[in-house]
């Protein structure tokens, strides 16, 4: 089951996941609560979700690398049939931990765009070190927004993520604007 994953199987798997994006020169960043929690405070989480910038012959040698690891991923032709039209992610499970990673092709859309331009490489974890790149945190934010409009505020999470360090920022934004003298309408 999924609550049941150890920190340390999602940390290794994490870092194999990493690893191998790297090694094959896949342009990624990590998003999500992983991200959220880089800028704000831990909490629990059962997977990883990372997004990519990919064409698609190399998706293709992704996706075959990763079936190399003995773990369940959406075959090619699904991934091509039906998640990418309908912007979803490509699942990778493994079946004997339970940890799990939901990897998002970038789309050519300015939000996507911007995000991967935007990122940060940040380290992910001490012992052994491994930095990683990572969302930016207003990306960060614009996604969970996204996410939680598309949920229909039936995510609790997403708002929680939202919340990355940035409440005093908004407190301070929200005085500054309501001090601001009102425009009269014509």
């Amino acid at each position: 089951m999924l609550g049941d994953i150890s920190p340390q199987d999602q940390r290794a798997f994490n870092r194999r996941l990493i690893e191998s994006l790297e090694s094959l020169n896949i342009r990624y960043a990590i998003g999500g609560s992983i991200a959220a929690m880089a800028y704000s405070e831990p909490r629990y989480t059962v997977d990883v979700d990372l997004m990519v910038q990919i064409d698609l012959d190399h998706l293709r040698s992704f996706i075959e690398h990763i079936e190399g690891w003995g773990v369940y991923v959406e075959p090619f032709e699904t991934v091509l049939e039906y998640n990418l039209p309908n912007a979803l992610p490509i699942s990778i499970v493994d079946g004997f931990s339970s940890t799990k990673a939901d990897i998002y092709v970038a789309r050519d859309t300015g939000l996507d765009i911007s995000a991967m331009q935007r990122r940060a490489r940040l380290r992910m974890y001490e012992t052994p070190p491994l930095d990683a790149w990572f969302l930016a945190p207003e990306d960060v934010i614009l996604y969970k927004l996204d996410y939680y409009r598309q949920s229909e505020g039936n995510s609790p999470k997403h708002p929680i993520d939202i919340a990355i360090g940035v409440l005093s920022l908004w407190n301070a934004l929200w005085d500054e604007f309501q001090a601001r003298p009102q425009r009269k309408s014509p």
